[in-house]
């Protein structure tokens, strides 16, 4: 298994790859230093992953909030600008 691809990956999606390839995995949190963008402490995904001694080790970060516009178009709406 390439960690590598957990890079960029919703946590709870590269959590139920892991599981079910019984691979053991540990969680460590990050948070972004600017607090300009708001951020969606819900919906973490992963900045890095490593493995040591059989042992993934995943490093997330909460995404940005999407704005309105973005949900919108997301759900198959039109944008009005």
């Amino acid at each position: 298994m390439d960690i590598r691809n957990f890079i960029g990956m919703p946590l709870r999606y590269a959590i139920s790859v892991l599981q079910e390839k019984n691979v053991p995995y540990e969680v460590e949190h990050t948070t972004a230093r600017s607090r300009f963008f708001p951020r969606d402490e819900e919906d973490p995904y992963v900045v890095r992953a490593r493995e040591r001694d059989g042992v993934v080790y995943l490093l997330v970060n909460a995404n940005l909030k999407k704005s309105e516009s973005v949900n919108r178009m997301l759900q198959g709406g039109e944008v009005q600008e």
